[in-house]
């Protein structure tokens, strides 16, 4: 076997390697829940994610903006979490 196939399969292997973990254990998207109640008016978007393979759980992201936007998880029982999916119709 040539240097440059060699190096190919060493290559290959190595980014086979390195994927194998996120394709077999596929992790949840939220891993900390805010815990305050956000204003309503300053969320601008939520998002429902269902349970599948990739995590038991319902999770709910939340794009808040203060001085910027970002991303808050947030807990699918809380009454205000609630409230604010009844108010965009994303109440299950």
């Amino acid at each position: 076997m040539n240097l440059s196939a060699l190096a190919i399969t060493f290559l290959a292997c190595a980014l086979l390697s390195m994927t194998e973990g996120l394709l077999i254990q596929p992790r949840c998207r939220c891993t900390k829940m805010e815990g305050k109640e956000i204003h309503d008016q300053r969320i601008v978007k939520m998002e429902i994610f269902q349970p599948g393979p990739h995590c038991r759980n319902t999770e709910i992201i939340a794009t808040v903006k203060f001085r910027k936007e970002f991303k808050l998880c947030v807990n699918p029982n809380d009454p205000w979490v609630q409230k604010a999916l009844k108010r965009r119709n994303l109440a299950p």
